[in-house]
């Protein structure tokens, strides 16, 4: 790999290899390609089978590339670029003939044990090879030679995909799974052992047919989120006219027709219509929501009620289901710290096996006097341990486990940017939540209304709106919005004016009226009075309505409280996260007072976003692992200084959602306690998938060590753990 990389005519491409099944085959294509002049880096995911290679295009071609990988007996092709892009995940060709070869090996050894033993008449000798006088019509080990022919061609179809990539470990000088195989079956036809040499060939082709189908199902898992976006949509050319059109090439702002019971095609917001709409694949959401004119609605949900029209906000490619499933397939980049472990253990481990198997073969002949019987019991135990040796199955052991846990977080519409995350919200200890947008739903309500000089609450409310419907202001729009639920239409206003940070002037039938803040009576000297002096504490925001003779009411908004946010809080604290504080900018009394409602365990008010950072620093020195949930720009630093940052999805900033490691693809803060426990359970079952791995191995090598097993229950144990570890891990897919 070049130390010097001129950036200027570096190129990236994703290349697709069927045969990426393994860390050995990661290990064969970086001693190939590393050397090369050109290549400047590459990365891997097992998972997806895809290889992206980072090169300078003056050194290097793609063609050049493949080629190279096709030396080593695998075949790749060009991956498409954009995350959205369809992948086949059909059964190629190399896979149908691994199919076909892998039944005639079987077909082939089936026929020649029948044969063996009708020859010899007894099963011991199909099992072992005979010491007894050979018969005309059997060789000199006591095997028929009917029988040997039918085994060689049992063994040449079993052996036939691993054979080539044995050549190759021998150009590298480089001893892996393939030579071992290759030896272990020569080793023992060499000692006579002809049913055994089928049998190993047999299922070991057997046991790489069953891993690849295991590792297919689970890239269809991610497969499958690329086939919830139809691949046309229905656009508007003219007022009337409907074109279907490839979404690959709608444009943004182009505004696309769904129909009831339709999937949408891209992100968008609604122009025209209402609807409710099944966002179950992007935000987990479970209930259809209801959308109208303005409302986002995103590519892959289900439109349900009523036909919309949408204007499109983001092309195919980059819409937020193409951003999880790029984010899923990318996860491998960032890698868990249990896959480090044990990539660095099978490091050393692999090695060491390799040493004790020459030990095996060497030492106890040499120490009970060498005779070729007895170096050949001893050389059959070294080719067991040589097959043991393969760390496949630690090796995938976290890789499955980790791309299952992230898929079906996905689905549960929580969106995890790589196993480091996933991991790190296992080990949460302590918790951080913004307050605004967070905990409560971040636009204020009308709660309260007083009146003075005899006025009712309809009179208020009917001044107020008159003056707030010609405003944007969110209290403008809360109190309109709570208007319209009290079938109040606005009055005509005259000489309005909008006073920033104060609020509105305006007339009603000649009158002046106005709507706003403290500081906006007292720009006009109307004084307070006894009831706004005397009123009872409440921390809700206060609108003011007034004319120019006095105080005529007082209308109180309050951010609303999730309806799901007690709940949370005690899940999180059953799941032992302790303690979990508030850190706001709003003003102490809101604060507090949302913090006694939750019973959290501390608060902070009026906070700056370094301020943030500070009490997320003092809480990591105390407890360890410390999660922030935020949304806003706000919280940008905060998430990305905690070590597990959480983002809102939906509401959160563009800046909340880049900073944090997870996303909430809804405002359903209860995912908290599901992303806690879903993350244990992903880290429990990578543990037993190396515990088990590692156990397994450990018997085996005792049993090879003092002649307890043979190289088919070798082989049995070595790629039957590894089936049982993917088929552990796509548990995870369930949820």
């Amino acid at each position: 790999m070049n130390t010097s990389i001129d950036l200027k005519n570096q190129q990236q491409v994703s290349l697709r290899i069927a045969e990426l099944d393994c860390a050995e085959e990661v290990r064969q294509l970086k001693e190939r390609l590393l050397p090369l002049a050109g290549i400047n880096d590459l990365n891997f995911d097992v998972i997806q089978a895809k290889m992206v290679v980072k090169f300078d295009a003056t050194q290097l071609s793609i063609e050049k590339i493949i080629a190279e990988i096709s030396q080593l007996g695998m075949t790749a092709t060009v991956a498409p670029a954009k995350a959205g892009k369809r992948q086949n995940i059909e059964t190629t060709a190399a896979d149908r003939t691994r199919e076909r070869y892998t039944i005639r090996a079987a077909a082939f050894m089936v026929v020649a044990v029948a044969v063996h033993y009708y020859e010899s008449g007894s099963m011991l000798s199909v099992m072992s090879h005979s010491t007894h006088s050979h018969q005309p019509g059997e060789n000199i080990i006591g095997t028929p030679i009917t029988s040997i022919l039918l085994y060689l061609v049992s063994i040449y179809y079993g052996i036939r995909f691993v054979f080539p990539k044995a050549i190759s470990s021998v150009r590298r000088l480089r001893a892996d799974m393939n030579l071992l195989m290759v030896v272990a079956v020569i080793g023992a036809i060499m000692i006579g052992q002809w049913f055994e040499a089928a049998m190993v060939t047999f299922l070991f082709a057997l046991s790489l047919l069953l891993e690849q189908w295991s590792m297919n199902r689970a890239r269809r898992s991610i497969s499958a989120l690329m086939e919830l976006t139809p691949e046309t949509a229905s656009c508007r050319c003219c007022e009337d006219e409907l074109v279907e059109k490839s979404v690959d090439v709608v444009t943004v702002d182009t505004i696309c027709v769904v129909k009831p019971g339709e999937r949408i095609p891209l992100d968008g917001i609604i122009v025209i219509g209402s609807t409710a709409i099944d966002q179950s694949t992007v935000t987990g959401e479970s209930i259809p929501v209801a959308k109208t004119v303005d409302d986002v609605v995103y590519a892959g949900t289900i439109n349900g009620q009523g036909a919309i029209d949408f204007r499109v906000t983001h092309s195919a490619g980059d819409t937020v289901l193409d951003r999880i499933i790029h984010l899923v397939e990318e996860a491998q980049s960032h890698r868990a710290p249990s896959q480090q472990w044990v990539e660095t253990f099978a490091a050393y481990y692999t090695p060491s096996m390799m040493l004790l198997a020459a030990v095996v073969m060497f030492i106890p002949p040499l120490y009970l006097g060498f005779t070729l019987e007895i170096f050949a019991a001893w050389f059959y135990s070294a080719l067991v341990l040589l097959v043991i040796a393969c760390p496949c199955a630690l090796v995938i052991a976290t890789p499955v486990s980790i791309v299952s846990g992230l898929t079906s977080a996905a689905r549960h519409g929580v969106l995890i940017k790589g196993g480091l995350a996933l991991e790190n919200a296992a080990k949460i200890k302590s918790m951080v939540l913004d307050k605004t947008g967070t905990l409560t739903y971040g636009k204020p309500e009308v709660t309260k209304i007083e009146t003075l000089d005899g006025l009712s609450e309809t009179e208020i409310l009917q001044i107020a709106v008159s003056l707030e419907s010609i405003s944007n202001h969110p209290l403008a729009v809360a109190i309109v919005e709570h208007a319209k639920q009290q079938n109040i239409e606005p009055n005509k206003v005259t000489e309005f004016h909008e006073l920033p940070g104060q609020g509105a002037t305006g007339k009603i039938d000649d009158k002046l009226y106005l709507v706003g803040s403290r500081s906006l009576l007292n720009a006009h000297s109307i004084p307070l009075s006894e009831i706004e002096n005397n009123k009872t504490f409440t921390p809700a925001t206060t609108v003011y309505v007034a004319n120019n003779h006095g105080l005529l009411g007082v209308i109180y908004l309050e951010d609303q409280l999730r309806e799901n946010a007690k709940s949370t809080i005690r899940e999180l604290h059953a799941l032992g996260i302790r303690p979990i504080a508030i850190i706001s900018g709003d003003h102490e009394r809101s604060v507090s007072t949302i913090a006694n409602q939750l019973d959290v365990d501390q608060h902070v008010s009026q906070a700056m976003p370094e301020q943030k950072l500070s009490e997320i620093d003092q809480l990591h020195q105390q407890t360890g692992n410390v999660a922030m949930v935020g949304d806003g720009v706000n919280d940008s630093p905060a998430l990305a200084a905690a070590d597990l940052g959480i983002a809102m999805g939906t509401i959160g900033s563009d800046a909340a959602i880049e900073a944090a490691d997870i996303a909430l693809m809804s405002d359903d803060i209860s995912k908290l306690p599901w992303l806690i426990r879903h993350a244990k359970r992903t880290v429990r079952m990578i543990g037993q998938n190396i515990a088990f791995a590692l156990v397994v191995k450990a018997l085996f090598v005792l049993l090879a060590l003092f002649g307890y097993t043979n190289l088919w229950m070798a082989i049995i144990a070595d790629t039957g753990v590894s089936l049982l570890v993917i088929a552990n891990s796509l548990r995870l897919l369930k949820g």
